[in-house]
């Protein structure tokens, strides 16, 4: 019987990033060969850091604290001493939430320099074709009501961007305002307690939000680069053929971006 041989996840990752690139209008249009695979490269990059940092955390860094926690608590019982130490004031399993916890802080940073990234390639590439001033982030923001960087717009970044303020600003306790969905109710005199699993879980929707944060990104840069030169009605009477290639382009291209918005904010 032949060997079945394990599924590679990074084989796996460029080949479902090849799908989400195909799925990009006119990509191929508005990039060279040799700027599509430096975009292909950079974003591939940020999502195998996602992927190896959620396998350092959670089978590295978490495995290790609960280790540390155990060698913590044979030592307690185990102390001679341990009948003048209050066993209710040491919470061991503190120590695994303050892993998890800090782990969240790094994977905003790694979804900010992510998003930063987005950002300046769109512009690089979209740069020759506009005709006008202004940057996707702008036109994003006064056509689309679109705020590329609010956070709180999408689920998974709320809670990350969330969960990293109250460790940095608030000591771990859940009472920074406004509070995600689903974690509204958590008790604020305790800190955040997030389980390894939950981690995991958002670490993998961070990857499912990635390459849609790309197209979104480009079906801004391309609904600017197809609204901004105004049809006038003269353009009809002379040239109704362009005219109505041009409409349907614009209808097509504001649907598109709209939709890939709704489903990203639905992540």
């Amino acid at each position: 019987m032949k060997r079945r041989n394990n599924l590679n996840k990074f084989d796996n990752l460029v080949e479902n990033l090849s799908v989400e690139f195909a799925k990009i209008p006119n990509f191929e249009l508005t990039s060279t060969d040799e700027t599509g695979k430096k975009i292909f490269s950079i974003v591939t990059f940020r999502l195998a850091e996602i992927i190896s940092y959620k396998e350092l955390v959670s089978q590295h860094f978490i495995p290790a604290t609960n280790r540390a926690i155990n060698d913590s608590k044979r030592d307690f019982f185990t102390s001679k001493y341990k009948r003048i130490l209050n066993l209710q004031e040491l919470d061991f399993e503190e120590t695994l939430f303050d892993t998890i916890r800090l782990a969240y802080v790094g994977l905003f940073h790694k979804l900010e320099n992510y998003i930063n990234v987005v950002i300046l390639l769109t512009e690089i590439i979209m740069d020759d074709l506009f005709e006008t001033k202004g940057s996707t982030v702008q036109w994003g923001k006064e056509k689309l009501g679109f705020e590329i960087k609010d956070w709180q717009q999408f689920s998974v970044t709320h809670k990350i961007n969330w969960i990293c303020n109250c460790v940095k600003h608030k000591d771990g306790f859940p009472i920074k305002l406004p509070k995600p969905f689903g974690l509204e109710n958590l008790d604020e005199t305790q800190r955040i307690r997030i389980q390894p699993q939950e981690f995991k879980n958002d670490c993998d929707l961070l990857i499912k939000f990635y390459p849609l944060y790309l197209q979104v990104m480009f079906n801004i840069a391309q609904h600017k680069m197809i609204n901004e030169k105004l049809l006038r009605t003269e353009d009809y009477i002379d040239f109704p053929e362009y005219y109505e290639k041009r409409l349907a382009d614009q209808n097509k291209i504001d649907e598109l971006v709209k939709e890939y918005i709704r489903i990203i904010r639905n992540i």
